[in-house]
């Protein structure tokens, strides 16, 4: 024994501490289950008798969680495994499994304490193994024992499903027997096998009353956590439809998330691996039960008893032993809410159905068709019922019976899910020649623009304009010639083709006819297409005779939010801030259906942004997102409202948030200025953290999409944004002169241009000085200031835009820098970028701010100013901003740590100072602002400026530094 003590010891020793060999984000989930297995860990090394039963189906990660919560907890595991032999389990399997393992481990010189554990594994000619079970039983023991060695070790019996019974009693043996070793006892198995073994489940419930057993069960992992092992599989943030998908069908088992994974980057539908698998599970049930398999399975839900029966025509006591059988061997389960029997997994399921004769599955479709239309699929059924019953009539064979369900179907839909509105009525138009006389009686022209207009949503709009173009071959549609050709200009316009897009709309304008019943439509949409072109007085014009036309909302409900929405980002473009939010809110509640109200909010949160309500704006854009997801329109939405919430929490600093948002959108995107939203937030928070590379590859990016005015302007000051944030100054002040030169469209514009651009003019002209004392610099800096004088005559007596002050208080302070320094202006540009909620901008105004007090000699104003930019950037991570601050530090002499706060006691009340004001003096003698006084104290910024003021009288002191002084010396008393 001591022997292979000093082995086992040496052999540690000699181990350099074990890499973590996982890759990020391998291991997923299972928080709760791994805490409970350390805790298992914990107590067994504090001597109490501890076992884990690990249970869960096949594929759901037993082995995995195993290794990894030993991992976790820094124990070492040994690994018993049981293992069948032509369908029979081997005696003792995991004791010689254990023991190999061991002697792999330790060298010749430790094996000879395991002779009798050897010789039982390898009986030589000379000696046989213990004829009494308990003496190897013993020998196991001691053993464990040795393993543990006083630093605790998992002994993990796995597969304890297929156990015979000797290793069962083992087992039980160890579970009972361990006392202070040291040892947690591990068994893992599936329940569904051990569900049809009475013997063995009878073992396991003796097991689990004995108050040192935890049981873990393991299910299925959810969605948010099958993504994460999906992008750690491929390498890259997983597409939301491959993660629906997997999901859906591997149930959350990481073993058929893999191979599901693995099958859609090779190009196939169901894994081999996983098909073979299943197949052979299901190699031994009978054929009743397979036909009720079957049945679930061709419905892709769940189906109560009655339906069942119906379905499969057996007689009720067969169905219901056909049942149990595969209830028992967990094929199928009942839902606990429903009461309706499901299939355990969707790729049983799967692989059923594929095995079925193409009689049987035409069979089994009618059926439940007919049980349908026995339901009624009219008011008061369930809103998927219509859909289901076109999806069993078309894999019946019944196409002109699926032809109308499917026209049905679409148009049950397409108010609460454009998504399979348009899979309906792709699949009708299918039909649509090979039905004869049924279609004749359908408008195919009306019913093609249907399908344009869903494709726009939730394909793309290139098939959109595919299909709009189609559907204008075939005739005018019911809303007339205006109309489509206003439709057709959008779908071209948000495929990126602008030229055609613009030939469009002229055709649409010039087919517009006087008391056009659509005018208020075709209008509405015009104005859409002006507001995008940044003709900002023509979209208004537009939208408000699109209002006129329809009269009110209730008038063209569609036409009223179109113009709603208009309205709003011509207001949010002039500044007027709160009429921006009404015009669009109005959109928004206004809007007739889910597409157009995705639009309208979507247009929100643009304004929502300009006027700064950062934190509204984030929440509308999240929320915005998830409902397109459910509703299926996040294809044309998604990743714009995503970059949206990326670009308000960037601003309020939750710059990991905002990574999560833009991380969603790698692959190409159906909507191009989709992909220009994602890049340019993607480049404007690289540049701000540092990331020259990346921010430079997304403003390429940025730069491809092609883009009409209003789109332009936004690449134009991302530009500005970028160059500025990388420290690129001349680029940056070339960029703000060629932004000017192409037109600013409104005040919120020119504020963006001429605000950035003074920023970098005065970079840029100070590197000039630096390089040349006496360089002119008035070719950089006058171009700037007539820029700035050019925009504040823009405003306008409703301009309530908090950006637009910011910005144009900013190119003030920026330019002032070149004449004298100026605190007290930067101090303004402080305040005007905190009611942006602008974090980042607000560290780089006290960093000026505190440049320039250092200047003029105001030692405590730089320092307070300099700590405070710091405090800001460094949670951001901002590289570059981070570097200045450290540069400006060294060149004031000022240390970015602000200093201790000194206890004052009760000594300073001899001076009449109250126990609040002496609190409040030993914040300021630590540097603390008023702002910062109030946040400590939980008083009003102003209430703590009234206790200063109150502490500088009874001091007889006329600045902060000197109370602070007379604190140090009271503190030193």
């Amino acid at each position: 024994a001591e022997t292979l003590r000093s082995a086992r010891r040496a052999a540690a020793s000699a181990r350099a501490p074990m890499p973590d060999r996982r890759r990020p984000g391998e291991f997923v989930g299972r928080a709760s289950s791994l805490a409970a297995f350390g805790a298992a860990v914990d107590e067994a090394r504090d001597g109490v008798p501890s076992c884990v039963l690990v249970g869960g189906e096949a594929g759901i990660g037993k082995t995995r969680f195993v290794a990894e919560a030993c991992r976790r907890a820094g124990i070492e595991l040994f690994v018993a495994r049981c293992a069948p032999q032509g369908g029979e389990a081997i005696p003792l399997a995991p004791l010689a499994d254990l023991v190999r393992r061991v002697r792999r481990r330790l060298p010749e010189g430790g094996l000879d304490a395991l002779a009798p554990l050897l010789e039982w594994v390898s009986p030589s000619a000379k000696a046989a193994p213990p004829a009494d079970p308990r003496q190897l039983f013993e020998s196991v023991l001691d053993l464990a024992a040795l393993l543990a060695d006083g630093t605790g070790a998992v002994i993990a019996f796995e597969d304890l499903h297929w156990a015979d019974t000797e290793t069962w009693s083992l087992f039980e043996f160890l579970v009972r027997m361990v006392d202070q070793e040291a040892i947690v006892v591990v068994g893992t198995y599936r329940p569904d096998d051990l569900r049809i073994d009475t013997a063995k489940r009878r073992h396991l419930a003796e097991l689990i009353r004995l108050p040192h057993v935890r049981r873990i069960a393991l299910e299925g992992l959810g969605r948010g956590e099958v993504e994460q092992q999906i992008t750690a599989l491929v390498g890259r943030p997983a597409a939301a439809p491959l993660v629906d998908d997997v999901f859906a069908r591997g149930g959350g088992n990481p073993f058929y998330t893999d191979h599901l994974v693995a099958a859609h980057v090779a190009g196939e539908d169901v894994p081999s691996m996983l098909s073979d698998l299943v197949a052979a599970e299901l190699a031994g049930i009978d054929d009743e039960a397979r036909w009720v398999i079957a049945a679930v399975a061709v419905t892709g839900r769940g189906v109560d008893h009655e339906g069942l029966r119906v379905v499969c025509g057996l007689p009720d006591d067969e169905l219901e032993r056909a049942l149990r059988r595969v209830l028992d061997r967990r094929f199928l389960v009942v839902d606990p809410t429903s009461e309706e029997y499901v299939v355990r997994h969707a790729l049983i399921g799967e692989v059923v159905y594929r095995q079925l004769l193409p009689s049987e599955r035409a069979r089994l479709h009618q059926r439940f068709a007919d049980i349908l239309r026995a339901q009624g699929t009219g008011a008061g059924a369930r809103a998927d019922r219509a859909g289901e019953l076109a999806y069993h009539l078309d894999r019946s064979g019944d196409r002109a019976a699926a032809f109308t369900a499917a026209l049905a179907a679409a148009d049950a839909a397409t108010s609460v899910a454009p998504a399979a509105a348009y899979r309906h009525l792709e699949r009708a138009l299918e039909l649509w020649d090979l039905v004869g006389d049924v279609s004749a009686l359908e408008d195919r022209a009306r019913r093609t623009w249907e399908v344009a207009e869903l494709a726009s949503s939730v394909v793309s709009n290139q098939r959109a304009a595919e299909i709009g173009g189609a559907a204008l071959s075939i005739g005018p549609p019911p809303q007339g010639a205006a109309w489509g050709h206003e439709r057709l200009g959008r779908y071209l316009w948000s495929a990126g083709r602008l030229a055609e897009s613009r030939l469009e709309y002229e055709r649409a304008q010039s087919l517009l006819a006087v008391g056009d019943p659509n005018a208020a439509n075709v209008l509405a949409g015009l104005a859409q297409a002006d507001l995008m072109a940044a003709d900002f007085d023509a979209a208004e014009g537009r939208a408000v005779q699109a209002t006129g036309a329809a009269g009110s909302p209730a008038g063209d409900e569609l036409a009223w939010a179109t113009s709603m929405r208009v309205l709003g980002v011509v207001a949010s473009a002039r500044g007027e801030s709160a009429v921006a939010v009404a015009h669009c809110e109005e959109a928004v509640a206004c809007a007739p259906n889910i597409q157009a109200r995705g639009l309208a909010t979507l247009y929100l949160c643009v304004v929502l942004l300009d006027a700064c309500e950062n934190d509204r704006a984030i929440r509308t854009a999240l929320d915005a997102v998830a409902d397109g997801h459910v509703s299926g329109i996040d294809a044309s939405f998604g990743a714009y409202l995503d970059a949206l919430a990326a670009d308000g929490l960037t601003r309020v600093g939750r710059w990991a948030d905002a990574d999560a948002q833009l991380e969603r959108h790698t692959d190409e995107l159906a909507l191009p200025i989709g992909r220009l939203r994602v890049e340019r937030a993607t480049a404007v928070l690289a540049a701000r953290r540092g990331d020259s590379e990346l921010a430079a590859r997304s403003l390429a990016g940025m730069r491809s999409v092609p883009v009409d005015g209003w789109h332009r302007a936004l690449v134009d000051v991302a530009s500005l944004e970028v160059l500025l944030g990388t420290g690129t100054w001349a680029d940056a002040a070339v960029a703000a002169d060629e932004a000017w030169a192409a037109g600013v469209p409104a005040v919120l514009w020119a504020a963006r241009v001429a605000g950035l651009g003074a920023h970098a003019a005065m970079e840029h002209a100070l590197d000039l000085r630096a390089a040349d004392p006496g360089a002119d610099v008035g070719p950089v800096v006058e171009p700037a200031r007539a820029r700035l004088d050019a925009a504040r005559t823009m405003v306008g007596p409703n301009t309530t835009a908090p950006e637009v002050a910011a910005l144009l208080d900013h190119g003030d302070a920026c330019l002032g820098r070149l004449v004298a320094p100026d605190p007290d202006a930067w101090a303004v540009v402080v305040e005007s970028w905190r009611r942006v909620g602008d974090v980042w901008w607000v560290a780089n105004a006290r960093l000026r701010e505190c440049e320039a007090a250092a200047a003029v000699g105001a030692a405590a104003r730089a320092a307070d100013a300099l700590r405070e930019a710091n405090d800001l950037a460094v949670p951001l991570g901002a590289g570059p901003l981070l570097a200045e601050i450290e540069a400006v530090a060294r060149r004031t002499r000022i240390s970015v740590e602000a200093p201790a706060r000194p206890s004052l006691g009760r000594g300073p009340a001899q001076l009449g100072l109250t126990p609040r004001e002496i609190e409040v003096l030993e914040l300021v003698a630590a540097g603390r602002t008023n702002r910062q006084i109030g946040d400590e104290l939980f008083v009003s910024e102003k209430t703590a400026s009234v206790h200063v003021s109150n502490i500088l009288r009874k001091l007889g002191v006329t600045s902060r530094v000197d109370a602070a002084a007379v604190a140090q010396r009271l503190a030193a008393d």
